[in-house]
């Protein structure tokens, strides 16, 4: 009897987790979108490998312009690393076409539909914990499909309905990428010349 009841608990609270997932996490990822139309924000890259005790940074801007998509610019103190905008990207100067990144179009699609209020996509390549505080809101994804587990081990969103503050995202190596948003003032320039 008490397997059976701690069976049912699991179940129980497997439904209730869903539930939340599927009526909170929409709710609140409406809010957050209704509340970006265009903005700007700095960002602070932090690299971790797991071989090393030191820390890489590198900083840069992105930019959403609702209905239009993201416009990404990363730089080191002093040389341009990685340049996006929304059909090409851009390393060191040389241009390349994003549809040739690797489940680019995938995950490109992923984004749209998330931005839409669809997490249907997102649900099914990852498993997810949502919790909602005081603070605002994070996600902990892990990746349901091979293809993913092989590359990535988890995927940590924190935000409020009105920012995205943070994303911690751990590779299937051990190396951790930290990166963190800060809302600007400045309004950046919609496309970045390689």
């Amino acid at each position: 009897m008490k397997k059976f009841l701690a069976i049912l608990t699991i179940l129980f609270s497997t439904t209730c987790l869903a539930q939340q997932i599927t009526n909170e996490m929409p709710k609140k990822l409406k809010q957050f979108v209704d509340n970006l139309e265009t903005v700007s924000a700095n960002f602070t890259q932090i690299k971790i490998l797991p071989e090393s005790t030191k820390q890489f940074k590198s900083f840069g801007y992105v930019k959403f312009v609702k209905g239009t998509g993201f416009t990404w610019h990363q730089t080191k103190p002093s040389e341009t690393v990685f340049t996006s905008t929304l059909k090409t990207y851009c390393v060191n100067g040389e241009d390349k076409q994003l549809n040739e990144l690797p489940y680019f179009n995938q995950i490109q699609q992923m984004i749209d539909s998330m931005l839409n209020g669809d997490i249907s996509d997102f649900l099914f390549a990852f498993n997810v914990d949502y919790f909602d505080d005081k603070n605002g809101w994070h996600l902990v994804a892990t990746p349901r499909l091979s293809a993913l587990t092989d590359f990535i081990q988890n995927l940590t969103v924190y935000g409020t309905t009105k920012n995205l503050d943070k994303i911690i995202i751990t590779y299937a190596d051990g190396t951790i990428i930290i990166l963190q948003f800060t809302r600007s003032s400045k309004d950046f320039s919609d496309e970045i010349v390689c």
